[in-house]
């Protein structure tokens, strides 16, 4: 999504694109005006520019849907602390949920939050594969099944061996999605646990529960003929979560230890 340069019908001057970005805007004292500066096409068409441009005055191409609304000029009026302090501590992984799927509008509010998450240099390689069919997912959780007891893991195996003789699906919980997050670019790797955040909680908005399922990640991630035939992904595995309307209720947020840190007490 290239900037192509300055609407200077529009713009008067500010030098707030130059504020948002040294590296490819330039101050032309003399003409008193400002130039976009990118022989080489190096911009990372982060947006910076055009979000901060309040006369829109930056033009552009393929940025896809520009959004503004009254509140993002400050967001803290859209939601209080405390309400985001809750929503958040009441995130739980949900283990157990009922059969119907997630219709097609709802799932795609989910995957829409997902493109805003934060990436480095603001690449934007990830990728995502949903599984919905039921057989394909057991298939699946089999033969994760069956590499971890394979590997022998004691804290695993047993346990595992016991729950396939009963039918029991300890990789997906019976979830009727999965979804899976992967990409080419070994960069994505923090890039992807962002993604997946901001989807997981996205999805608490819509009455949907999730839960990271890394028992599948790893199995994903060392074993190409799972990861291309049966899941049908070819590059790097970074993520996997199971969504769903959940069965379980939760009546309180479980304690959690507080991060050790250093410095704060320098603060007033």
């Amino acid at each position: 999504m290239p900037v192509l340069g300055i609407d200077y019908e529009k713009c008067n001057f500010c030098q707030i694109c130059y504020n948002a970005c040294t590296r490819y805007f330039r101050r032309d004292l003399e003409q008193k005006k400002m130039v976009f500066d990118d022989p080489n096409n190096l911009c990372d068409s982060c947006g910076r520019c055009v979000a901060r441009c309040n006369l829109d005055a930056i033009i552009y191409e393929d940025f896809g849907e520009m959004v503004t609304f009254d509140e993002v000029q400050d967001p803290s009026t859209l939601i209080s602390y405390d309400a985001m302090h809750k929503f958040m501590s009441a995130k739980r992984s949900i283990r157990g949920f009922k059969k119907r799927k997630v219709p097609k509008d709802v799932m795609e509010k989910v995957l829409n939050s997902m493109k805003y998450a934060p990436t480095g240099a603001n690449i934007r390689t990830l990728r995502c594969t949903l599984i919905s069919d039921e057989d394909k997912i057991k298939k699946l959780s089999d033969v994760v099944m069956d590499a971890i007891i394979a590997s022998s893991n004691p804290r695993y195996s047993e346990n595992f061996i016991k729950a396939k003789k009963s039918d029991i699906d300890t990789i997906f919980y019976k979830a009727p999605h999965v979804l899976i997050m992967h990409s080419n670019n070994p960069g994505d790797a923090m890039n992807s646990i962002i993604a997946l955040t901001y989807g997981m909680l996205s999805a608490q908005t819509l009455g949907l529960g999730s839960c990271w399922i890394g028992l599948a990640h790893g199995v994903l991630t060392s074993n190409k003929e799972v990861r291309e035939k049966i899941a049908g992904i070819h590059g790097h595995v970074w993520g996997v979560i199971i969504i769903g309307y959940p069965t379980q209720i939760y009546y309180r947020v479980p304690p959690r230890p507080n991060i050790k840190i250093k410095g704060l007490n320098e603060l007033t």
